[in-house]
């Protein structure tokens, strides 16, 4: 049988296992143990707990957000795997390290002021971490876990795609705002009450008034209280959901004219909250129209002087072929009559007057008979036919046969194209050229005429005048006769220009015009290189696009 002193020792021994127990009971009921162990026949078992407070700690460590416990000095006490993964960094590189290293520079003191009013109660806010050189904006909710816990419990939620997306939606609207500020169209935005909410830089132009001044009245002020006008009863019937589209009227604020395009702003639920208003200003178009009506009416005008000046040319070419001409005839008819018979008994200075008053009719007569060759190639039937330029050539050699013969002249013609020109024009144009190539030849020197044709293309040719044709047919005509010094070379184109006296050289001083004239009504242009004392060439450019039937030789 025990004794007293062992029933004593074994009664203190189970008072200590007794208070053991009790003292896991209440770790167990405070959650301060999640495991232990049982020694069963000097074995050890080990027995893990599953409360409800070790789910919420699963739930925590796989929770989508940082979830962090901070101590009083801003040290990391705990950490779940979102928040060192969000750094970046293993777990034993953020666990026991202070919070303000992970903390970017800049967001430190707004950090410090949120973890002070945490350790009190609760904070939020934003502030960036620093992950190395990464940046990381987070939004942080502090909450003190006193006094269970002498921590502060911080929950961390990545802020970094909704600040991309809000950068990139504040990027897309300042697009969309530069966009609208730089456009030259009106562009206003009006409320279901009519009131001003919003317009570009444009409209301030147009109106004379910064937007400060306007945004946020109502239409009707704008307007200085005009009713009825037909901005206002567009608006109305946009913002009564129809989309508006006017004519241009005069604006009732500035009396420039303007045309609009109103669509109604629809919300989520498809009623009309706003109206956009996108305005051109048309008041120079409108100008444009009225200076172009007068300009018409103008160029009406003188289309019925230019009639009546060609009626009165009609009439003076008449006159000129009959009633001018005729005097003269009669004056050279009778001075050669007088001469004739009473010549034997005029003095020889008589008969130098009647030689003189012969010779000048003659050249009136000619003067006359050119004339009404140019006005005839002014006014003339325009009919474009196919011409051979080689048979044109034949006809001017014959034509000219007395002429060459008594010169000497040698014309050397190539293969030359069939072009489309108005022959009786075209024929007079090559006639003059080659008359005056062998009119102007050098003294003791044969005349020789060079006729050669190619295809010249636009940008090839040294000339600013050239507009319209891609291509040119060109057709030059080089001589070697006196030439001329090249300061000439428009001058000898303008009517009875001559760089030589009546005395040295016959003719009127027109030739040349009537050339200029008719390649002007072939769309074309004439251009002339003069040599003194070697010689000159005369080129013709004629548009290719009007030779459809065009033929090279």
């Amino acid at each position: 049988m025990a004794s007293t002193e062992e029933l004593l020792a074994r009664i203190e021994e189970l008072e200590n296992q007794l208070a053991e127990a009790e003292q896991l009971i209440d770790a167990i009921k405070a959650g301060e143990v999640d495991a232990f162990a049982v020694n069963t026949n000097d074995k050890p078992e080990i027995f893990t707990l599953q409360s409800g407070d070790y789910a919420y700690r699963i739930l925590v460590e796989n929770f989508g957000e940082g979830a962090i416990n901070i101590s009083e000095d801003g040290l990391i006490v705990y950490t779940n795997t979102y928040f060192y993964e969000l750094l970046g960094l293993p777990y034993e590189k953020v666990i026991g390290n202070s919070l303000l290293q992970f903390i970017d520079p800049a967001s430190q003191d707004t950090f410090t002021a949120l973890f002070k009013k945490g350790m009190a109660g609760q904070s939020k806010g934003e502030i960036n971490l620093l992950a190395g050189e990464r940046i990381i904006p987070v939004y942080v909710s502090l909450t003190s876990l006193h006094p269970t816990l002498p921590t502060v419990g911080m929950i961390v939620t990545d802020l970094t795609e909704k600040k991309q997306q809000e950068k990139a939606l504040e990027e897309k609207n300042i697009f969309i705002e530069t966009i609208i500020e730089s456009s030259h169209e009106l562009i206003a935005v009006y409320d279901r009450d009519c009131t001003l909410l919003t317009m570009n830089r444009a409209c301030e132009e147009f109106l004379g008034m910064p937007r400060e001044q306007l945004v946020g009245k109502k239409l009707l002020a704008i307007l200085n209280g005009k009713t009825g006008s037909k901005v206002e009863a567009d608006l109305l019937k946009a913002l009564s959901g129809a989309f508006v589209q006017n004519e241009a009227h005069r604006s009732p604020v500035t009396g420039k004219y303007i045309q609009n395009y109103i669509t109604p702003l629809r919300d989520e639920k498809g009623d009309v909250h706003a109206a956009l208003i996108i305005a051109h200003d048309v008041t120079d178009i409108k100008k444009a129209e009225e200076d172009t009506r007068k300009a018409n009416e103008l160029l009406e005008e003188k289309n019925i002087e230019l009639a009546r000046s060609n009626t009165e040319l009609a009439s003076f070419s008449y006159i000129a072929s009959h009633d001018l001409q005729e005097p003269l005839r009669k004056i050279q008819t009778f001075s050669g009559r007088i001469l004739e018979k009473g010549g034997d008994d005029f003095s020889p200075a008589i008969k130098d007057y009647f030689h003189r008053i012969t010779s000048a009719s003659e050249r009136m007569q000619n003067l006359i008979s050119a004339l009404l060759h140019y006005s005839r190639v002014n006014r003339g039937e325009i009919d474009f036919e196919p011409l051979h330029l080689n048979v044109v050539v034949r006809e001017i050699k014959n034509n000219l046969a007395e002429m060459i013969e008594e010169t000497g002249t040698r014309i050397e013609a190539g293969k030359l194209p069939v072009v489309k020109v108005v022959p009786h024009q075209f024929t007079q144009l090559l006639t003059n050229i080659i008359v005056n190539a062998i009119k102007y030849h050098r003294p003791g020197v044969a005349p020789v005429i060079t006729i050669k044709a190619g295809i010249m293309a636009a940008g090839d040719i040294n000339d600013s005048t050239i507009t319209g044709a891609d291509n040119y047919q060109v057709i030059s005509i080089a001589d070697n006769g006196i030439g001329f010094e090249q300061e000439y070379a428009e001058k000898i184109f303008e009517m009875f220009q001559r760089l030589h006296g009546r005395s040295e050289y016959e003719g009127t001083g027109i030739g040349l015009a009537i050339c200029k004239k008719i390649m002007q009504n072939h769309k074309g242009f004439i251009k002339a290189q003069g040599y003194p004392g070697t010689g000159a060439v005369f080129t013709l450019y004629l548009p290719v696009e009007q030779q459809d039937d065009f033929t090279i030789l």
